[in-house]
């Protein structure tokens, strides 16, 4: 796992922004250069809502880069399993405070 360049992350972070919601516990990212993924982490079955915020997210982080990516996937994952185990992949953008 080789971390995603500075600008890459800052602008993904950048394409979060205002798109979060209660139900979102953490958002992964991974990046190689060619493609990107946002993997939302969810306490419950996101909704209509949540996935278009998330499209959003991908499209506005696609639309920042100076380069065309060859995808930019979204993908939801329901859990209650503890954040120290969830996978970041490339990079956690954020990640909600829950108490243990």
């Amino acid at each position: 796992m080789t971390k995603p360049p500075d600008d890459v992350i800052v602008l993904a972070i950048r394409s979060i922004s205002g798109e979060i919601t209660r139900s979102m516990r953490m958002i992964a990212f991974q990046f190689d250069g060619n493609s990107a993924m946002f993997r939302y982490y969810m306490d419950s079955e996101p909704t209509d809502d949540e996935r278009e915020m998330a499209e959003i997210v991908a499209l506005n982080f696609d639309a920042g880069l100076p380069t065309t990516l060859s995808s930019v996937g979204v993908e939801f994952v329901v859990t209650n399993d503890p954040l120290g185990r969830l996978d970041v992949l490339d990079f956690g953008l954020y990640r909600r405070w829950e108490a243990t």
